[in-house]
């Protein structure tokens, strides 16, 4: 369990990386299927996934404009390899890792099946230790990443 928080901006950090992370492994992968149906929910997803990024980035202004919260430190090298690891091996995969291990349109649906659980769970366990403009923003990203779970569920069922 967390002892201290994590402040907001150190939050939204990781979740536009995971957003970042979100829209390219979506992008990659319509680019690798021949599948219409699928080819077209990950083109959804890549355009949901890059909103969620820029209403991060617009909560990120409003934190700093409001609370004058900053967090410079996050953008030191070694703090934000630290931020990046706690999101980099937990939710989307890098295209490399994608392209060795995911060959068939089941396995990549799986892949990101798992990918929306992980950023469901993260975004949950980030919500206690958060202030209420984060809180509503996690609150309804954890809706919206929900429907993207439903989405690929239906895809797999499918399959």
């Amino acid at each position: 369990m967390l002892q201290e928080r994590f402040n907001s901006i150190e939050v939204l950090e990781m979740a536009k990386d995971i957003e970042k992370r979100g829209l390219e492994f979506y992008q990659f992968q319509a680019g690798r299927t021949d599948n219409q149906e699928i080819k077209e929910l990950f083109l959804k997803l890549a355009g949901d996934e890059q909103d969620h990024y820029e209403r991060f980035e617009k909560l990120e202004q409003v934190v700093r404009d409001e609370t004058g919260e900053e967090a410079e430190y996050v953008y030191d090298a070694e703090v934000s390899a630290y931020l990046n690891s706690l999101v980099e091996f937990s939710v989307f995969p890098a295209e490399a890792e994608t392209e060795e291990k995911f060959t068939g349109s089941r396995g990549v649906i799986e892949m990101a099946i798992r990918a929306e659980k992980d950023s469901i769970l993260f975004y949950s366990e980030m919500l206690p230790y958060n202030k209420e403009n984060t809180k509503k923003v996690l609150n309804q990203l954890i809706k919206e990443e929900k429907q993207h779970l439903l989405d690929l569920m239906k895809i797999r069922a499918g399959l």
